[in-house]
């Protein structure tokens, strides 16, 4: 799929949650709400030896306080990285790896129509070759994100996230992800 489609779905999914939510006034996530949302992102990467990263999967949460949420996150990236650092064009692999996340988020604005949040998270990022080439197969990863969701309904929100994300050593053999992640958030 070329990335000028890529970049106009997602830019007509937002356009259309973002439309629809003047049809909808929701419930704040108070204290006691339970959440669960799948998720897909897509990330650049600081490793010249990383081509591209996409990631899916989803997050399920509990909201400890009002607008104070902590949530356990699983989500399977696709890779495309190089093999060696001097490889040409034919030389690049596609690696699947898992990653758990614990994410602490607060929702600093928590409208009828929409909220703002940050969050912060810790866990492992793991494959069945190192990410990057020359780092490790098992990594300690770290996250920290600006988003905010809109609602569609009381129970149902679209969520839009830009995500830092930081995988391994603070060396070469580490790797900066800058990017985010559509969520679509069922409260109950």
């Amino acid at each position: 799929m070329s990335s000028a489609l890529k970049r106009s779905l997602v830019l007509g999914l937002i356009l259309a949650f973002g439309l629809s939510a003047n049809l909808a006034a929701a419930k704040s996530l108070t204290a006691g709400t339970v959440y669960i949302e799948p998720k897909v992102g897509l990330y650049a990467n600081s490793n010249d030896r990383i081509s591209s990263m996409f990631s899916y999967g989803g997050e399920l949460g509990y909201f400890v306080a009002d607008g104070f949420s902590v949530g356990f996150e699983a989500l399977g990236y696709v890779i495309t990285q190089k093999r060696t650092p001097w490889s040409g064009n034919g030389n690049y692999e596609t690696v699947n790896a898992f990653s758990p996340i614990g994410m602490l988020r607060y929702h600093f604005i928590n409208d009828e129509r929409f909220g703002v949040f940050a969050g912060i998270g810790l866990g492992g990022f793991f494959s069945g070759v190192p990410v990057p080439r020359n780092g490790y197969s098992s990594n300690l990863t770290e996250v920290g994100e600006v988003g905010f969701d809109v609602f569609l309904t009381d129970n149902v929100s679209m969520q839009l996230a830009g995500r830092y994300q930081h995988i391994g050593d603070f060396s070469n053999k580490g790797a900066d992800n800058w990017g985010g992640n559509l969520a679509v958030k069922y409260a109950f």
